[in-house]
């Protein structure tokens, strides 16, 4: 079980890793609103989850609303009486070449994978300083060192790394720690979506052999949230099978 913290909220919560992070921490007792914006997967995720310690809150939403922090953090102070994590895991991605890219698909990239994020830690971030404690983590992406063709993507990737660390020395004298995961290629629907010659490459550039998966990612956040990982913060761990260490793919 996790000794700290014992409630919290996660965005994101019907997507392939969401889900995943998701019933792990609820496995491990803590107490969670999740949200996303498939009502239909949320529903069948809080299904999922009866009978686990930790209970599972479905509220569906849209990141991009800017009344869905608050209305998440009152959620959760109303069942749990407090809000000790905060995961964001909601994530978008469809790119393209900078010169192929529209002003209204970066907005959305952006919007979702990095404003969405920042409004929720605004939100939350009080609740946590005045008990003096908390655990903040954001599913960033290993796409954030830079890849090619997704000159989107990893901008908004890269603004969550960034902002992670600045707000890790803001939020440290009060308890609480600000870190990232950035996962490379990881077997879910989003990834999948990557047109087949590109998904080949990708399987073909990664050092350890294979694709990664929720689960990996999911011990990677159990850790982040709880009580063992208190003198961590403003850190970015790459869940990627070396591929950050090995060569880029670029257009040939």
């Amino acid at each position: 079980m996790i000794e700290h913290p014992t409630d919290g909220i996660i965005t994101g919560a019907a997507g392939g890793i969401g889900k995943a992070l998701t019933l792990a921490l609820a496995g491990a007792g803590v107490h969670l609103v999740a949200t996303d914006l498939d009502k239909g997967g949320l529903d069948a995720l809080v299904r999922e989850a009866d009978g686990l310690p930790g209970t599972v809150i479905g509220m569906a939403g849209d990141v991009r609303d800017r009344d869905l922090p608050q209305a998440l953090r009152d959620r959760a102070l109303a069942a749990f009486g407090g809000v000790g994590l905060l995961v964001n895991c909601s994530g978008f991605l469809k790119d393209s070449r900078i010169q192929k890219m529209p002003v209204d698909l970066f907005r959305q990239l952006v919007d979702i994978n990095l404003i969405g994020p920042l409004r929720l830690i605004e939100a939350i971030a009080p609740v946590m300083r005045m008990a003096g404690q908390g655990r903040i983590v954001s599913i960033a992406s290993r796409a954030w060192l830079g890849n090619f063709g997704s000159s989107g993507y990893s901008c908004a990737k890269g603004g969550i790394v960034g902002a992670t660390r600045a707000l890790a020395l803001a939020l440290a004298p009060h308890g609480i720690t600000v870190n990232c995961i950035a996962p490379g290629f990881i077997e879910t629907p989003m990834a999948r979506s990557l047109p087949p010659h590109i998904l080949d490459r990708v399987l073909k550039a990664i050092p350890v052999g294979r694709a990664g998966t929720v689960d990996d990612i999911a011990a990677l956040a159990l850790f982040l949230a709880g009580s063992g990982s208190g003198y961590i913060t403003g850190q970015t761990l790459v869940a990627c099978g070396g591929r950050s260490i090995s060569n880029p793919i670029a257009s040939t």
